[in-house]
């Protein structure tokens, strides 16, 4: 039997965040229709991933990779990370997918998303807003031809309202005012570089937009949406609810 595993604590809301983008991307009338799912949520075993890359500080790869074999060995199939700093190669390169997994890797199918859906819009320079580890690691960079990144204050900005103790996303069980408008400053920091689509590229992003794909005139990429999709298509992919025609006209294409 097919069945969905989440490597979460990366952190706790980027799981659980996907879990539900699974649920509600899932055909199913009655409980028995969902596919099976396990989430690990071991923040004590995988330290921070910024820190790690840019720090020096405690190695999240060992962590990780007792949370796949622990997914695994309960039945998963399919499994993906809800974190996108941890997809730098200097982790996850370092992380061997246990036999009998598909691993998804959630970067690639973003940019596979990117380029069937945005490829022929007037404005398609992309965006990307992140945590610091993903950008300065080019986490993105490898899957796109141009990707534009924020100016290093802005960046700054961002990067604490995820990390701020006070008033970061990470922090609170909600989003702050403070750091909801420096992440919508941001996306019209990149709107003003030329960007028509911004991808969310940390998972805490896209709770500051309650599941919108656009910010006024600027579409929106959700990286753990996607990851959500990708996860059905490879275990159960007859169960796939994709809610938007041209998305799904242009998935199919």
């Amino acid at each position: 039997m097919k069945a969905i595993g989440i490597v979460g604590g990366v952190g706790p809301s980027a799981g659980t965040d996907l879990a539900n983008k699974i649920f509600s991307h899932t055909k199913a009338v009655r409980d028995q229709d969902h596919i099976n799912l396990f989430l690990t949520s071991c923040p004590s075993l995988i330290p921070d991933r910024t820190r790690f890359l840019l720090e020096g500080g405690e190695d999240p790869a060992p962590g990780i990779q007792k949370c796949m074999e622990y997914l695994a060995s309960c039945g998963a199939t399919a499994v993906g990370i809800s974190c996108n700093t941890a997809h730098a190669p200097e982790i996850l390169g370092r992380v061997k997918v246990p036999e009998g997994v598909t691993f998804v890797n959630m970067i690639r199918q973003t940019a596979d998303f990117v380029e069937k859906v945005f490829s022929d819009k007037e404005n398609s320079k992309v965006g990307l807003l992140a945590t610091l580890g993903t950008l300065r690691c080019n986490v993105y960079d490898k899957y796109f031809t141009e990707i534009v990144k924020p100016d290093a204050e802005v960046a700054e900005a961002v990067h604490d309202a995820i990390y701020n103790t006070e008033y970061g996303i990470k922090a609170l069980s909600g989003v702050s005012d403070k750091a909801r408008q420096a992440v919508c400053d941001a996306v019209e920091h990149l709107k003003n570089k030329g960007c028509g689509v911004v991808i969310l590229g940390c998972t805490e992003l896209p709770l500051v937009f309650n599941g919108s794909r656009k910010y006024f005139e600027t579409d929106l990429v959700d990286p753990t949406e996607i990851l959500a999709m990708a996860l059905i298509r490879a275990t159960e992919p007859d169960k796939l609810v994709i809610t938007e025609p041209e998305v799904i006209s242009k998935l199919d294409g």
